[in-house]
């Protein structure tokens, strides 16, 4: 996608002023190869890929924070463990959103146990939301605060396994299309 579809495509939907400062002059493969912050690659894909994609993909960011969790705390693997279930079919939504609230509630420990967990809670609420580029979103920042505060190379390690996942910039057919024309 050209930097003016790409551009025109982000104000359509309320991509943040930081990152559209930050595009420049970029097209989206450029984009997606040069971005440095895996939240807005992981919202970037809340537009474009199947939910259930999109959730596979913030567990595996939000399991790069379980190291921060204390040993003895399981509500945050146990969250990530039951929205990849749902992805794929093995969970319902009843028992990911009691999943997620167990994780949300895990916040209480340790500051960056407490990141890991709302890391974890908002990946499963991905699963669960109606508005799923909300909640991805949602996921994705947490994702991204964990890394922030744990490490810049867990920020790494989550773009490494985004970009695992989509090689090249995904795009929706419907976006793409329009390009076309």
């Amino acid at each position: 996608m050209n930097n003016a579809a790409l551009r025109e495509f982000l104000i359509a939907n309320f991509a943040c002023q930081p990152a559209l400062d930050w595009l420049g002059n970029r097209d989206s493969d450029q984009m997606w190869a040069e971005c440095q912050r895996p939240g807005w690659l992981l919202w970037w894909a809340s537009n474009t890929v199947p939910r259930r994609d999109l959730v596979l993909a913030a567990c595996d960011c939000a399991e790069t924070a379980l190291q921060f969790v204390p040993a003895d705390e399981h509500r945050p693997r146990l969250a990530i463990e039951t929205a990849r279930r749902w992805a794929n079919g093995k969970a319902t939504l009843d028992e990911v959103a009691a999943a997620a609230y167990a994780a949300y509630a895990a916040r209480a420990a340790a500051d960056a146990a407490a990141r890991a967990a709302y890391a974890a809670y908002a990946a499963a609420r991905a699963a669960y939301a109606a508005d799923a580029a909300y909640a991805a979103d949602a996921a994705a920042y947490a994702a991204a605060d964990a890394a922030a505060y744990a490490a810049a190379d867990a920020a790494d390690a989550m773009l490494q396994l985004i970009r695992q996942r989509w090689p090249q910039c995904p795009i929706r057919v419907d976006v793409a299309s329009q390009e076309e024309q």
